[in-house]
Order: structure tokens, then sequence, then C-alpha cells
């Protein structure tokens, strides 16, 4: 297996994760205005803030939970992706007899397992990303590094170039850190809301009689 096939593989996936985000189940795409969406962007200045609370980041055991949390949750969702998968299998996309609403159930059905498996297999690949984040921060004890008001400088003369490349390094690690795991909630949510709107939607339309 070499790098340019493993490359290969995850750049649709990676991309198609990021377009399912903005496509419903009836195919309609809003695209956001910048590559994030709104509460993305939100997410990615929360994530800065929270180092004015936390200048040391997360502390080595909140890193250990962190990681052994998202080990599991790659198991779980590989788990349910060939589960979902065995359930796309079975159903039936044949157009006999159905009349226009019944064909467009169908694409909404085919949309919602499109949309399912696209962001649970981003979701996946982004809990490995977080694991390794999190493995550097153990590899370079990020967490003894305490990024204080006093370490910035606006005199040239007085400006550490390592230290100032050292402290950039970190604030970038920690914040993209934080991002992720915000942003890896706000998928979990998209996706258990997108699943349970499509599946009261299914379960409505199945009228029990006298009903």
């Amino acid at each position: 297996m070499q790098y340019k096939n493993v490359s290969l593989l995850l750049k649709p996936l990676i991309k198609s994760g990021h377009e399912w985000q903005f496509i419903d189940i009836n195919g309609n795409e809003k695209k956001p205005k910048a590559y994030f969406s709104n509460i993305q962007w939100i997410l990615l200045i929360v994530g800065a803030l929270v180092l004015i609370k936390l200048n040391k980041g997360f502390s080595k055991d909140i890193i250990g939970y962190i990681m052994s949390a998202f080990a599991i949750s790659v198991s779980l969702f590989m788990s349910l992706l060939v589960n979902i998968f065995d359930k796309f299998e079975k159903t039936s996309f044949d157009t006999e007899n159905k009349d226009d609403s019944g064909i467009v159930r169908l694409k909404q059905k085919k949309n919602f397992f499109k949309r399912f498996i696209s962001i649970t297999s981003y979701l996946v690949i982004l809990s490995i990303v977080i694991i390794i984040l999190c493995s550097v921060s153990y590899i370079l004890n990020m967490p003894a590094r305490d990024i204080a008001i006093h370490d910035l400088t606006l005199r040239w003369k007085e400006i550490d170039i390592f230290l100032t490349l050292k402290n950039i390094f970190v604030l970038t690690y920690r914040i993209v850190l934080n991002y992720l795991l915000l942003d890896y909630l706000l998928l979990t949510l998209f996706i258990a809301g997108s699943a349970f709107e499509y599946y009261m939607s299914e379960i409505d339309v199945r009228k029990v009689p006298n009903e």
C-alpha cells in the first residue's frame, strides 16, 4: 500500500463528507460563502477564545481521556457504517408501479444513505486526526508549554524568533485541536438529527389503518 493510493482514497472521502454537510435529502445544495459554514467559523473563534482560559491547553489526563474516547468512536462508527450499508443493500429502489411521490421518496432514501455514509466516514477520519494530534501533545509535552501575555512583544529587537515560532506552533496546534473537537461534536449532532428527521418522515408515511 502506497501513500499515493491512500491519498487517492481519502481525497474523495473528505470532499464528499464536506459537501454532504450542505446537501439535504432532496438533493438541494446550499454551499457556504466560505469553505466553512457560519457555525463552523464561530466554532473556530470559540476554539481560539478558549485558550484565554486554558493557556496551557488540555492537561495530559484530559488528552488521555480524549484519545481513549475517540479510539472507541472509530470502532463504533466503523460498525455503524457496515450496518447502514447492509440496510442500503436490502433496500429496494425499484421504480416500477411507483407514482411521482414514491419516486421522490426513493431519491430521498438514496440521498439519506449517501449523506449518512459520507459524513460518518468523514467522522472516522476526523477521529483519527484528533488521536494523532493528541499523540503529538504527548510526544512534545504540549501541556507543559505555558503561553503568557508577557511572552509577547512588539519591540523588534526584543523578539526571540525561535520562541515566537514555537509559540505560533503551539497556539495553532491548540486552536486546531479545539476546533476539531467542537466540529466533531457538531457533525455528530447533525448526523443524529438528520437520521431522526428521515426516520420520522418514513414512519409518518406508513399510516396505521383507521388512524
